[in-house]
Formats: C-alpha cells, sequence, structure tokens
C-alpha cells in the first residue's frame, strides 16, 4: 500500500503515462513530496488544486506568485551497480520560456536508439480536484527532432492512451507501407539513426530527439475537436509548413474533408489516428496521387476565396480571429473573455461564430 497523496491524483498519472518505462506509484510519491515543499514556500499546489475544485475555468486561473514558468522535472534512472532504479524530482523556475503555466517533464532515455525523450503534462492535470479523465479526451503534440537541427510537428486528439497510439505510429513506420507523413518521416529519421549506430553510412537526417506535449486534458469531443482544428491550421498542416506532419485538417474540418474525398467515416473517425489511417487506405488504393507534398490537404486547402470574401471588409473578424475565438472556447473561455482577448465587437459577434452562424466557411 503507498502512501496517501496529498497533491498528486494517482489515477491521472495513471490515465497519463501508464506504457512508459516510468514506474508510476513511485513518480506521483516523489513528485508529492516535492509540491509539499513547494507549497509550504508558494502555495501554488493548493491554489491550483482550489481552482480544479471550482470547475477550471481557465479564465479564473489564479495569479501564482513565481516570476516565469514553474517546470518541475521528475526523472527514473537505473543505476548498474547497485541494481536499483532511482526516482529523483527537481523544482525549476524558468524565466525565459515563453509559456506561463506550471509543468510537469517526466525525462526518459530511449535505450534502443540512445537519445533523450520528454514527456510535457500541465501541472493542474496531475493535481487532486478535477473528475476523471476516463472517457475524455485528450489533445496532445509530438515533436521530433533531427541531428541536422530540423523539427517536425504532427498535432493529434485522443480518448485512449496517448503512448498506445504513438506506438502505434512506430510500428507503422518500421513495419508496415504506410502513406501518412507522420510514420513516414519517424520511420525515415529512426533507421537513419539506427545506421548510424551500426556505423553505417547513411546521408539522412537522424532522429535525436523526441517531445510529446500534452497540450490539453480532460476534454469533451467538442472541445477536443476545435482545439485540434485550430493548432492543426496554426503550425501543422502540411500542405501549409514544411515541416507540419497533419496531411489532413485537425477536428470536424477534418472528417468534412475526407467526406469530400468520398470517403464514409463513422462514430469511431473523432481520434486523429482513425481519419489519418480512412486517408492512408485511400491513397494505397489511389496510388497516382501518391504522397502528397506538400500534402494531399491542397485538395481542400483553398481559404484564399473564402476569407478574401467573408473577411475582408470593415469590423469583420479576421480568419485568425475566428479560429482563436474556437480554440478559446474549446479551452473553456467564456464569452465575454474570448471578445476581450481576439478584439471582437461584442459578445454577440462572438457567439455567433461559436454556434456556426457566420463565418461557417472559415476553416
Amino acid at each position: 500500500m503507498g502512501k496517501k497523496l496529498k497533491f498528486v491524483d494517482l489515477s491521472a498519472m495513471h490515465h497519463l503515462i501508464d506504457g512508459l518505462t516510468f514506474k508510476v506509484s513511485r513518480c506521483a510519491e516523489v513528485l508529492d513530496s516535492s509540491l509539499i515543499e513547494l507549497n509550504k514556500k508558494t502555495k501554488i499546489p493548493a491554489t491550483i488544486v482550489k481552482w480544479n475544485q471550482k470547475g477550471m475555468n481557465p479564465a479564473l486561473f489564479p495569479s501564482l506568485p513565481i516570476d516565469g514558468r514553474l517546470i518541475i522535472e521528475v526523472t527514473q534512472t537505473f543505476n548498474k551497480n547497485t541494481g536499483k532504479t532511482l526516482h529523483a524530482c527537481t523544482v525549476l523556475n524558468k524565466k525565459d520560456e515563453a509559456q506561463s503555466a506550471p509543468v510537469v517533464f517526466f525525462i526518459m532515455k530511449s535505450f534502443a536508439l540512445d537519445i533523450p525523450m520528454r514527456l510535457e503534462i500541465p501541472l493542474r492535470a496531475l493535481l487532486k480536484g478535477r473528475g476523471s479523465l476516463n472517457g475524455t479526451y485528450s489533445v496532445y503534440l509530438h515533436g521530433l527532432f533531427a541531428d541536422n537541427g530540423e523539427e517536425f510537428v504532427y498535432y493529434g486528439i485522443t480518448r485512449r492512451g496517448w503512448n498506445k497510439r504513438f506506438m502505434e505510429h512506430v510500428t507503422a513506420s518500421t513495419r508496415d507501407q504506410s502513406k501518412r507523413l507522420f510514420p513516414r518521416k519517424l520511420g525515415d529519421l529512426i533507421s537513419a539513426r539506427a545506421a548510424e549506430m551500426n556505423n553505417v553510412s547513411d546521408s539522412r537526417p537522424k532522429l535525436s530527439g523526441i517531445i510529446t506535449a500534452l497540450c490539453a486534458v480532460g476534454l469533451s469531443e467538442d472541445q477536443a475537436m476545435d482545439a485540434e482544428e485550430y493548432l492543426v491550421d496554426k503550425y501543422s498542416l502540411s500542405s501549409k509548413y514544411g515541416k507540419g506532419l497533419n496531411m489532413i485538417p485537425g477536428g470536424y474540418e477534418g472528417v468534412r474533408s475526407l467526406h469530400k474525398l468520398s470517403i464514409q467515416t463513422g462514430p469511431d473517425s473523432i481520434d486523429t489516428e482513425s481519419r489519418e489511417e480512412l486517408l492512408d487506405r485511400y491513397l494505397h488504393d489511389h496510388p497516382r496521387i501518391g504522397v502528397p507534398n506538400p500534402g494531399v490537404a491542397e485538395k481542400w486547402n483553398d481559404p484564399g476565396y473564402a476569407e478574401a470574401v467573408i473577411c475582408g471588409r470593415e469590423n469583420r473578424l479576421t480568419a485568425d480571429q475566428v479560429r482563436e475565438i474556437r480554440y478559446l472556447s474549446a479551452l473553456g473561455y467564456p464569452a465575454d473573455k474570448i471578445q476581450e482577448k481576439v478584439g471582437a465587437i461584442d459578445n454577440g459577434q462572438v457567439q455567433r461564430v461559436l454556434d456556426r452562424r457566420t463565418y461557417s466557411r472559415i476553416n
């Protein structure tokens, strides 16, 4: 029987990091011990737990007594001499971080490829006070780093453990003949790294590290789909960004995009992987299309006309404002706070966007 935890929600820890090499219960204990000490000095953990209990409204997230970003690093190492596994937790205050939300870094290493790996989880997602994560969606980011300095990004949502899906990506990258960009790029980077480790000459970029960030957890289907649509469009749609690995738009726009290719979707087509697997089968059945570069998304990613006509007049929202409204709503912001953040005319303008009564052509 493990010791009672004061701040850490053990069930949330299991939900979000099961399947990794970490011993979850021990990591929870060392994290909780560090949070107890941090709470004596700053009250930050207790403050976030209270915010969780009050409904987790992003617009009401409390101001924290810290100058910079709170980063907590959890590591697990194996001592060959003693045969024991050691767990450690380090609390850092990073003042040069662009983000401000407290986060926990789980530091790992791929022993097969001898590269660093890191999982980033918002601290609030691991603390008590919130409801169960079972049956909810997570929005995740995979960042692939190559030894030549290139960085590739892929966003997705899942209701399963994100790690299960990532291992499926790895399997697809090394065994299957997938035509999807993410497993293909991952496979190329892995095989080049494996060749390097075996002293085989290979001019391709090699995988040098992987970061997975859980951008949001505990979301409803609609919240997750809206968040993914915003993030993919802004950072990782392959037809817009050279280092983006999402072949189709995120969220419900991705489902609509599949319909435009006459690809039938069902109720299981919510998770990103399900949609891209449907696309993969389509590409196998239509080999003349080949692997999109910059992406099959070009077939439907022609926003110029719609954006110019819909957003070009006075007092109209820009396409980026529309996307940000949907994204902030997915994170739980109320209409008045969204209006303030994006510069909308009034709450009604924001609500009409959310109701899809206006700007529905903007992806």
